[in-house]
């Protein structure tokens, strides 16, 4: 059977763009869920945006690669973006202890049922309550009116006690 130019033309042409439209319609759907989902259950822990905006970054470059490699044009960028990947490797493994770490030990205290908003701590010798939570770090106010700014790692890596609210125990 014999097509017309215009599908022998349009046809790969129009797939990929129907595609395209396709996948980045679905991205920006679970983008908006996943923000009303982290907003929703995460309403006190400043820094909620951040996470929501990591997962949209890695949704995003994820995206960027299945279009590439959709319109063929990966192999012209895979040498560029191993080079990249190089570096970000080594920048990677240069912040783990500043960033990365406190990053994963903020995410972990989402969790944990002791340590909230409210709960009075002590910290290497330091007695405060915590006003501030974010992905990274921990703000804590001590009794002479002092605001501690608290590494997420400390409260995961060292002994820390939480003292019990009245009617907590």
């Amino acid at each position: 059977m014999d097509y017309p130019l215009a599908i022998k033309v349009f046809g790969p042409l129009l797939d990929k763009v129907v595609i395209t439209v396709v996948v980045v319609s679905a991205v920006l759907i679970f983008r908006l869920a996943i923000g009303g989902v982290l907003k929703r259950r995460l309403r006190e822990l400043t820094g909620h945006q951040l996470l929501a905006n990591f997962i949209s970054g890695i949704l995003a470059i994820a995206v960027v690669f299945y279009l590439l490699y959709l319109w063929g044009i990966t192999q012209a960028l895979v040498e560029w973006f191993a080079a990249l990947g190089v570096i970000a490797a080594v920048l990677l493994l240069t912040m783990r202890d500043v960033w990365i770490t406190n990053l994963f030990a903020g995410i972990s205290l989402i969790g944990d049922k002791f340590i909230d908003i409210g709960t009075e701590v002590e910290i290497q010798g330091k007695r405060g309550k915590i006003v501030e939570m974010t992905l990274t770090l921990t703000r804590v106010k001590t009794a002479d009116g002092n605001l501690m700014i608290v590494p997420n790692k400390m409260l995961r890596g060292e002994i820390v006690v939480v003292r019990a609210a009245k009617g907590r125990r």
